[in-house]
């Protein structure tokens, strides 16, 4: 089903300009504040404020504030800032928080607090100093570790994740993808899936402190890129008193024959905390219950139930120190290393043809065509408390990707003398400073990227890209509001080619990129306000304003993308996009932990002024087997959606659902825009058996995805269904997870082998085994 192209039946329609669009949504939204602002201004009595560690004035989040005299029980969120509300007025406030002195406080007419705690004793978790709380979003949702990467991400409502294989996988967040998506370490930007939709992130989360999804851009802390959100990778924290943790897991799935194995130690003697770990994992080839595929009418034979050469391995380790004193503050160190070799299926590049699908009866070996990532980062970070604390963060890192293809020639010319298609070698260097109190923060981020690419399939030119901002955040009573300045430095070198004739002789130049050099500004402006509507419900509406520099990728690209099969072409005269978005969150809040019944709902419209995206265009490439150029635009669009999450208690169990929705048009055409995802339904019943262990069935609905960007097909819904099951001790976990239970032909509408009309996973089984050794020092 093709979208409706009346203008009566887009929002804003075509007959209006962005200006007025923007004028409509900032009244909208001012209507909105002004009816929140009159509900809080008929509610019961409320006070604000934060609580925070006596010592060194970091927060003090999950500090439970009981409100006197109706007793009533609220919780500090990350950033230690809490909200409080009794029908008959508040008199006081009692705090309590894990290893802390209770502290009660007499509001004596005020209607702000900051209140001290002092600590009583520690215990072997993890001691995270939390100084940086404007790191810590506000809409910030924790995500829990499936066992890796891929998994983790598509079981979050609102994430999907874009891949080629096991090995590399990008996490597309509402629709968005690539550059438009942050993915941070310890606050520090990785730049390996910046500019191609196959360009991977390398991690894995086993070796870090934990993952949180950040859903909407204008967040002033965590990158411009974050245009769709990000993906936070937290660090790993040092231990709470002297001793040590060993984590190790094993895990192999049935299906593709992924084994993959980890070890994390950690270890702390008086000031000082270390650690190392490592992860290996090897991936068979695909499996899919599908026997054949079309491609330009030709129909092709899937041998054996598999996609020929998408196996693959991956290995990542990190080695790191922590030292605190009272005196020197905290200095962490890691050093991250990763490397990862991915087979790609034969059809990616050039025409598939039968001989190349038909794999050589290996299913664990790899080929060409193949992608192998390497990467190096060595970042360091400095805190130190006081009334203002300062801290300053480093890193510099090395991507290196290379994609090795049998040779073919570009049009006419001669055949390359080597597999070597393309090498993106960037380095990257980032600094951080920033000074923060308990009421706000400010620091300055300057970022660099040196790209240089080589092989003979071009698609992107050597460049560079500057970065400098400046960034401030101001919490004002319950919420905030950040700004950021950026200013961007962008050039590419020019590249040439022969052009060559049907007889082999060169008739001319291919002028496949030109030299540029611009400097373009962006910035950001959010404003972030949390409210109650009675004494159940709360949430959050935040407003942002902000602007985007184009990547060197859509600005300078000219060539095969394999990723996406497709002949990509950028534009140098591009400039920033512009973009008006509201979010907001609403849930029910309950202080019991045993509530019968929980929902929450995010949702967000957005507008956006020369929405830079790939577009076809009527010209063909000059490489034979290239077809239709995709040329990078920038049109109008709107963008809206959101999730909603709610769980029941059912006698001993809960049953769960979460609903995902997106809608991405073109204003000038009213199609959809790429990646748009169609709506889809979660359902899981949480069962448990006895003490340590539990049943969790599940079932997956997808609906047909009829929202499609200009020479995108629909793609059919689906019905999947999987379980798990875990087995929880005081030591060990084991779980059995098996996903697409019946072995269901389904194509994921956002993924890569779509164009190809390629079953996207068959039928699965993982098993996984998780052993934890903690080991106190017996001289403390």
């Amino acid at each position: 089903m093709t979208p409706s192209t009346e203008a009566g039946s887009m929002p804003c329609g075509y007959d209006r300009s962005f200006p007025s669009c923007l004028a409509l949504i900032i009244l909208s939204g001012a209507l909105l504040l002004g009816g929140l602002s009159a509900l809080l201004g008929q509610a019961p009595v409320t006070i604000d404020g934060h609580v925070f560690h006596a010592e060194g004035h970091s927060p003090c989040g999950d500090a439970l504030i009981q409100a006197w005299p109706c007793g009533s029980t609220f919780t500090a969120d990350l950033d230690g800032r809490f909200e409080a509300f009794c029908p008959e007025g508040i008199d006081s406030v009692t705090v309590l928080a894990h290893g802390h002195a209770v502290v009660t406080v007499v509001v004596d007419d005020r209607d702000h607090l900051d209140i001290a705690l002092e600590s009583l004793a520690v215990s072997l978790r993890d001691a995270f100093v939390r100084a940086q709380s404007s790191e810590d979003v506000p809409e910030g949702e924790p995500v829990r570790d499936q066992g890796d990467l891929m998994t983790t991400l598509d079981r979050v409502a609102g994430i999907r994740s874009l891949d080629l294989g096991a090995g590399l996988v990008q996490p597309v967040l509402r629709g968005l993808v690539g550059s438009r998506v942050a993915v941070l370490e310890d606050g520090i930007p990785q730049v390996g899936g910046r500019w191609g939709a196959d360009h991977g992130v390398l991690l894995d989360p086993a070796l870090y402190g934990g993952t949180e999804w950040v859903p909407g851009g204008g967040q002033v802390w965590l990158s411009p890129e974050a245009m769709g959100g990000g993906i936070r990778l937290k660090p790993l924290g040092m231990l709470g008193q002297p001793g040590s943790r060993t984590t190790l897991g094993m895990s192999y799935r049935i299906g593709d024959a992924r084994s993959r194995l980890y070890a994390l130690h950690r270890q702390r003697q008086g000031h000082w905390h270390w650690h190392v770990g490592a992860s290996v994992s090897k991936f068979g080839d695909r499996n899919v219950p599908q026997e054949s595929f079309t491609y330009n009418t030709r129909v092709l034979d899937i041998e054996e139930g598999r996609l020929a050469n998408t196996a693959g391995r991956g290995g990542h380790a990190v080695l790191g120190a922590r030292w605190e004193t009272a005196e020197r503050g905290l200095l962490s160190l890691d050093l991250r290393v990763s490397d990862v070799l991915q087979g790609l299926f034969p059809g990616i590049i050039g025409v598939p043809i039968q001989s190349d699908i038909r794999g050589d009866g290996d299913r664990l070996s790899v080929d060409i065509p193949n992608q192998q990532a390497r990467r190096i980062q060595l970042a360091g970070k400095w805190i130190r408390t006081g009334i203002l604390d300062r801290s300053v963060r480093v890193s510099l890192s090395r991507n290196l990707r290379i994609e090795s293809a049998p040779p073919h020639a570009h049009g006419y010319g001669p055949e390359p003398d080597s597999n070597l298609s393309l090498q993106l070698d960037e380095r990257h260097v980032f600094v951080e400073s920033r000074w923060e109190g308990i009421h706000g923060a400010f620091g300055f981020q300057v970022e660099h990227l040196d790209g240089r690419t080589s092989g003979w399939e071009f698609l992107l030119p050597t460049h560079l890209r500057t970065r400098v901002s400046a960034i401030a955040d101001r919490k004002w009573k319950a919420g905030r509001i950040g700004l950021r300045l950026d200013g961007v430095s962008v050039s590419n070198e020019d590249y040439t080619e022969p052009l060559y004739a049907a007889d082999g002789t060169v008739v001319g130049d291919d002028v496949r990129a030109t030299a540029l050099d611009r400097v373009m500004s962006g910035w950001a402006l959010m404003v972030n306000q949390p409210f109650h509507l009675g004494q159940r419900l709360r949430g959050q509406l935040t407003a942002t304003v902000y602007s985007r520099v184009p990547d060197s990728y859509s600005l300078s690209a000219n060539g095969i993308h394999h990723g996406t099969f497709r002949y990509e072409q950028g534009n140098p005269d591009l400039a920033p996009e512009k973009t008006v978005e509201i979010r907001t969150t609403l849930g029910s809040h309950d202080p019991s932990e045993d509530q019968k019944f929980r929902w929450s709902a995010r949702g967000f419209a957005a507008l956006h002024d020369g929405f830079i995206h790939l577009t076809p265009t009527a010209s063909f490439a000059p490489i034979v087997h290239a077809g239709q150029v995709y040329a990078f635009l920038a049109l109008d669009a709107f963008r809206t959606g959101g999730e909603v999450e709610a769980d029941v208690r059912i006698d001993r169990g809960r049953l769960s659902t979460s609903v995902a929705l997106l809608g991405q048009w073109a204003l000038e055409t009213g199609l959809g825009l790429p990646f748009t995802s169609p709506t889809e339904i979660r359902s899981a019943v949480w069962w448990p058996l006895g003490e340590k262990a539990f049943v969790r069935p599940r079932h997956r609905w997808i609906a047909e995805a009829n929202l499609t960007a200009r020479n995108e097909d629909t793609t059919p819904g689906a019905s999947l269904w999987g379980f798990e099951i875990e087995l929880e001790g005081e030591r060990m976990t084991l779980a059995l997870d098996m996903d697409n239970l019946l072995n269901k032909a389904w194509l994921d509408h956002v993924s890569a082998y779509r164009t190809l009309g390629l079953v996207t996973q068959g039928r699965w089984a993982s098993l996984r085994l998780t052993i934890k050794v903690v080991q106190p020092d017996d001289r403390v």
